[in-house]
């Protein structure tokens, strides 16, 4: 039972990765065209990079946060002793692109040298998640004998 628990949240977690996957696919590839909008395009890295983020406690086996936004997972993760490198703490920079395509006259305007410091650490924590599945898998065919 413990195994099929363990499977079914691998699988909830590499959906995750999926979808955050794809959301990064596509601000890559709207990027420069007419019409789109840097907010909206930070907006999607800002889903990718949470979406991560799920990702990642879904595979260690660790509930979500109440709430969502980048800075309160991060300290959900640190106050249950996951740690995180130095440099995940500019993710909270992408907090303010949750709100931006909903109320863009409240905040300075997303410029592309927004949009590429949010595409920075979208591909980075996505890397990193995907990296830390990939380790987590070696220990587990060494530690099961395969």
């Amino acid at each position: 039972m413990i195994g099929e628990e363990r499977m079914e949240r691998v699988k909830a977690a590499r959906k995750w990765m999926e979808m955050a996957r794809s959301v990064l696919l596509k601000a890559k590839a709207a990027a420069g065209r007419d019409g789109v909008f840097y907010e909206d395009l930070c907006f999607d890295l800002y889903q990718a990079a949470e979406r991560a983020l799920i990702a990642y406690l879904f595979y260690l086996q660790q509930g979500l946060p109440p709430v969502r936004g980048l800075e309160v997972m991060l300290t959900h993760m640190s106050l249950r002793g996951i740690a995180v490198p130095e440099w995940m703490r500019d993710l909270v920079k992408l907090d303010r692109y949750a709100s931006v395509p909903k109320w863009p006259w409240f905040q300075r305007p997303v410029s592309k040298t927004d949009y590429w410091e949010a595409l920075d650490l979208a591909e980075r924590i996505l890397e990193w998640v995907e990296e830390a599945f990939e380790s987590e898998e070696m220990v587990q065919k060494c530690h099961n004998g395969r």
